[in-house]
């Protein structure tokens, strides 16, 4: 039986939660890119750092980044009500866009997570196929 591992989650999702606060304050488009770009990293790294079931540890990451985002905003809120600057909203603009760019949050972590399945598959060993017995 294989397990999830909580660390790779926990980093994917650390580095795509990024993109959402980068993406925070900015416009649609802005906030597509940077969430897009970062959450394809942190699936990515999520999924080199596991050891098997790369893509679902990819998608952990994405709803991870959303549990770490969750926690920034309030303490954004908390700082704000401190006297600090404003926070940033959990859910900036419309809804409809919300939710299509978490979709491709998604997407773009399960593409990382694809890619780091495609460059850790190891490589057929032609030496067995031609009788070569060097190592």
């Amino acid at each position: 039986m294989t397990r999830l591992e909580g660390m790779a989650v926990g980093w994917g999702g650390l580095i795509a939660s990024i993109g959402l606060l980068v993406g925070a304050g900015r416009g649609d488009l802005t906030r597509a890119v940077a969430v897009a770009a970062a959450f394809m990293l942190g699936g990515f790294l999520a999924g080199v750092r596991a050891e098997v079931l790369r893509p679902l540890h990819a998608a952990l990451a994405a709803v991870a980044a959303y549990a770490f985002h969750a926690v920034f905003v309030v303490f954004g809120h908390l700082a704000s009500v401190l006297g600090g600057p404003s926070s940033p909203s959990f859910v900036p603009g419309a809804t409809r866009t919300w939710v299509l760019t978490a979709f491709l949050g998604l997407v773009a972590a399960m593409i990382g997570g694809g890619i780091a399945t495609t460059w850790l598959r190891p490589q057929r060993d032609d030496r067995r196929h031609r009788g070569d017995s060097r190592s």
